[in-house]
């Protein structure tokens, strides 16, 4: 995704007749805020994804499970709310993008 954005950056001010983008100032701040953002969303997936499947593989001395379906699913709810601010932040750095495109138009 990063790459397609940094082409539209490079090509818009050019299919417009323009030297640059409005503001540089914004495509940093763009790309810092989605950036954080992937990197929160991915990361709480990815945690959330390997405490899950080590809850799903406890087992007791009996062999029964440690833990059921419905309690690995409620510790996995902080993750999910750290991936919707994740997801949150890249949207922001997007509607920035879109603002930036908007005013170099």
């Amino acid at each position: 995704a990063m790459i397609s954005i940094g082409s539209v950056y490079f090509l818009l001010p050019r299919l417009y007749g323009k030297s640059e983008m409005y503001s540089v100032k914004l495509i940093n701040a763009h790309f810092w805020i989605a950036t954080i953002g992937i990197v929160l969303y991915i990361a709480s997936m990815w945690i959330s994804g390997v405490m899950q499947g080590l809850m799903w593989r406890a087992t007791n001395p009996d062999g029964t499970l440690t833990y059921s379906f419905v309690e690995s699913v409620k510790a996995s709810y902080p993750f999910w709310t750290i991936r919707f601010i994740g997801g949150a932040m890249f949207l922001s750095g997007m509607l920035i993008m879109f603002y930036n495109m908007v005013k170099t138009i």
